[in-house]
C-alpha cells in the first residue's frame, strides 16, 4: 500500500496508524507550507488536559514556502520546554522510565529545519516499538494522487475524526478529565508501552 503524507510533530495516533500499514511510504515535504497544522504541533495529556507542544517556525505566508523549506527558530527554549512537559506529563505513566531517555536525545541537538525534527520524532517512536522505518521524500509537488494512497489531510487540525475510531486505553489523567482521544503517540507508548503495537493491531484505524 503506498501512503503519500505529511511528516508530522510526534504523530497522533490515527496518523501514526496510516504509516504503519504503509508498505510504501512517502513523505510530502514540496507542497506549500500551511500554519496551524500538526506539521509542527503535537498534542498529549497534562493534568490540566490537553496540551498543545508547538514547534515555532520561520514562516511567511507571502512567500509561499515549502514545507521542505520551513526553518525553526531556535530563539527560545521550545526544546527544553517541551522535554518538561512530557516528563511531569508522564513521569507516573505505566511506562515512562523505559522511554523517558528516548526523548531526552531528541532534545539535545537543534535541527535547522521543521522536516528535520518531525522525521525524528516519528523515528523515535519506530525505534521504540522495534519496526524499522523506511520512506521516501517526493521529488516535485503533485496535487492528485489516487485516493487509497493520498493521506495529507491527515495533517489539518479540527477535522473530523470517525466516531469510536480510536479505543480507548488507560491514561493518566482519566480519572480527572476522561479519556481524549487522538492525542500523540506519545500518550499510547507511555500508558501501554510495547502494547501499544497490540492496540493497533485491533483498532480499526
Amino acid at each position: 500500500m503506498k501512503t503519500i503524507i505529511h511528516p508530522t510533530y510526534f504523530p497522533n495516533i490515527e496518523f501514526f496508524s496510516n504509516l504503519l500499514k504503509s508498505k510504501n511510504l512517502i513523505f510530502e515535504i514540496n507542497d506549500f507550507y500551511q500554519k496551524q497544522t500538526f506539521r509542527n504541533r503535537a498534542s498529549i495529556f497534562g493534568s490540566n488536559g490537553k496540551l498543545k507542544l508547538i514547534i515555532p517556525v520561520i514562516f511567511s505566508s507571502s512567500k509561499k514556502e515549502k514545507l521542505k523549506d520551513i526553518r525553526i527558530c531556535n530563539n527560545s527554549n521550545w526544546q527544553k520546554n517541551h522535554l518538561k512537559s512530557i516528563q511531569i506529563a508522564y513521569r507516573s505513566s505505566p511506562y515512562f522510565e523505559f522511554f523517558e531517555h528516548y526523548f531526552i536525545e531528541i532534545f539535545e541537538d537543534k535541527e535547522e529545519f521543521l522536516i528535520d525534527i518531525t522525521i525524528k520524532s516519528i523515528a523515535i517512536i519506530f525505534n521504540i516499538i522495534e519496526k524499522d522505518l523506511k520512506f521516501k521524500f517526493t521529488s516535485g509537488y503533485q496535487d492528485n494522487y489516487n485516493s487509497d494512497s493520498d493521506f495529507r489531510n491527515l495533517s489539518i487540525r479540527n477535522r473530523r475524526v470517525k466516531k469510536n475510531l480510536i479505543k480507548p486505553y488507560s491514561q493518566v489523567f482519566e480519572t480527572e478529565h476522561g479519556f481524549i482521544s487522538n492525542l500523540s503517540v506519545i500518550d499510547l507508548i507511555f500508558n501501554e508501552g510495547l502494547n501499544g503495537v497490540n492496540y493497533f493491531n485491533k483498532t480499526n484505524t
